[in-house]
């Protein structure tokens, strides 16, 4: 029978845990002599017994005895209905002794075979996983050394992690083969700063083909590297191809190359080479890091994912709860690449995708359309969408703007500035200027538009001058709403669209009521100016006069 579980105690610390020596009168000479005698069954009986009050009446242990050789102590476990046995089985040999644990399922209770007997377990045997770990913490301090020498079950749980942490490798080395080849193109791997794995490539490239002949004619360098280099290489530093060169420096490069003809200077003059090299950009931090949403989270899962894939691969011993965090963690990695991957396929869409995303786009704004027609036709109403209702303002403004450029035209000394470009964005934007010599009038906009169907957008206007504030407007869209009629069977208005810009007239009359003063302004300096010259000639002459 091969047993769910076999682990091995080697060495016992005190060997009168196993036997007791005992003084007895010898027969023929009458002499007294040591007689070892076996205590090896009270020893496993009383672990056994330790576990069994561990259990707290969960289970049943009995002994049955030793049977079959020598050493080789039976137990039967019952819980729940499904009986285990337990054999304990002492092995003693020159250099120490051994004593081997076995698990399994009975072969029979009552009729019953032990195939069958193991299928009374529902899913994963958790009681399998805590007898055998109480056993091994019950004679674990008695023994040097504890080796397991098989597992099923934490051969199963490798088999189910195992297949989501290759998942989650494939798609790492994806999002990386992506990354690197969009930025770096097809020979991302041939650059200087990426010896490692280049040297990883030439050494195992050839391997993997030969192992697998169907695949020998795919580039498989994406594959020939462990995940420690493939993360060191996207992490590393690109560094220009010149060199910093002054006569200072050029001095201290011919220095250190003529003493590395000492070995011991090799490494030492590299070093100072490679440090002569201006660090242009790290890798991770400019092309993975923008599509990372949580950096943190990121390294602590990708450090916890390479632990565990290793740990799996390299058939290391598994229990349900450390299965069901490397699950978690490794799906939580999976999840963070695949968000990486979306985010940087967005970014980076090819002629293809993106004339499938506007061809999408479009149709989508076609039907749309044809749906606002076939409303508007039948309620009567115009639903407007953000672009439009923005336009409603824009010609608004346009108007304001016309009408203060016309009245300046003719002015000198007053001019009109800015683009008169109404944005969609929430903050209050500079609409236009209208500068005298001594004063400027601003006219600013704040926009809030809603599309939705029956929704309310407004523009305010804010008008200032020298930073004072002269004038507050607001000009109101309404959009219009309807509703399906299904005893009409057509589309009814519910709010009729509107559109208040009656405002406009205040805003024009402020702004020519600033030019008229600037013009009033003007007309007084120039006045003054007249009166000041006509001062200083009456002055002038006054002079000439009495000189004569």
């Amino acid at each position: 029978m091969k047993y769910e579980i076999e682990f091995k105690m080697i060495d016992i610390k005190d060997l009168s845990k196993i036997q007791k020596i005992k003084i007895v009168q010898e027969d023929i000479f009458n002499t007294k002599i040591e007689q070892i005698i076996d205590i090896a069954d009270e020893y496993c009986k009383e672990k056994m017994e330790q576990v069994e009050e561990l259990f707290d009446s969960v289970c049943k242990i009995k002994y049955n005895g030793c049977i079959d050789r020598i050493g080789n102590f039976v137990f039967v476990v019952l819980h729940d209905d499904v009986e285990y046995k337990v054999i304990m089985q002492l092995d003693t040999y020159e250099r120490n002794r051994q004593l081997t644990i076995k698990i399994g399922y009975a072969k029979n209770r009552c009729g019953i075979p032990a195939t069958k007997m193991s299928d009374r377990v529902e899913g994963y045997d958790i009681f399998l996983e805590k007898l055998k770990i109480c056993i091994k913490n019950a004679l674990i301090r008695d023994w040097h050394k504890c080796v397991w020498i098989r597992d099923i079950q934490s051969l199963e749980l490798s088999k189910e992690i195992y297949s989501e942490i290759y998942m989650a490798e494939n798609e790492l080395r994806a999002f990386v083969s992506r990354v690197m080849i969009g930025y770096f193109g097809i020979n991302w791997h041939d650059q200087p700063e990426f010896y490692k794995l280049n040297a990883s490539i030439q050494e195992n490239a050839a391997k993997v083909k030969r192992n697998v002949p169907n695949f020998n004619n795919i580039d498989v360098n994406l594959y020939t590297a462990t995940l420690e280099t493939l993360m060191q290489t996207v992490e590393s530093d690109i560094y220009s191809d010149l060199m910093q060169d002054s006569p200072e420096i050029q001095k201290e490069v011919k220095e250190k190359i003529f003493a590395t003809t000492q070995n011991n200077k090799m490494q030492s003059a590299l070093d100072f080479l490679k440090n002569r090299y201006v660090k242009k950009y790290n890798i991770w931090e400019k092309f993975f890091a923008p599509f990372i949403l949580d950096p943190v989270r990121w390294e602590k899962l990708r450090t916890a994912f390479i632990d565990n894939r290793n740990h799996v691969a390299h058939n290391k011993l598994l229990d349900y709860s450390s299965k069901e965090i490397m699950l978690r963690d490794t799906r939580e990695f999976r999840k963070i690449i695949e968000e990486a991957v979306e985010k940087f396929d967005m970014e980076n869409c090819s002629e293809e995708v993106e004339e499938t995303l506007q061809a999408i786009a479009d149709q989508q704004e076609y039907e749309r359309e044809m749906q606002m027609e076939i409303i508007e036709s039948e309620a009567g109403v115009t639903i407007r969408n953000r672009e439009k209702i923005k336009k409603l303002f824009q010609d608004t403004i346009d108007d304001i703007y016309t009408d203060a450029v016309d009245k300046t035209y003719f002015e000198e000394g007053i001019d009109t500035d800015g683009d008169c470009d109404l944005k969609d964005v929430l903050e209050e934007q500079l609409l236009f200027s209208i500068i005298g010599k001594k004063n400027k009038l601003e006219i600013y906009g704040i926009l809030d538009i809603d599309d939705s169907a029956g929704a309310t957008s407004v523009m305010g206007i804010r008008i200032y001058e020298s930073d004072d504030n002269i004038l507050n407007e607001i000009i109101e869209y309404v959009n219009g709403e309807a509703e399906y009629n299904s005893e009409q069977t057509s589309y009814m208005s519910v709010i009729m669209d509107s559109y208040n810009d009656s405002c406009a007239d205040n805003i024009k009359s402020e702004i020519e009521k600033f030019i008229v003063k600037q013009r009033e302004d003007e007309d007084i300096m120039d006045y003054v100016e007249r009166k000041r010259a006509e001062e200083d000639w009456k002055a002038e002459a006054a002079d000439v006069l009495e000189d004569k």
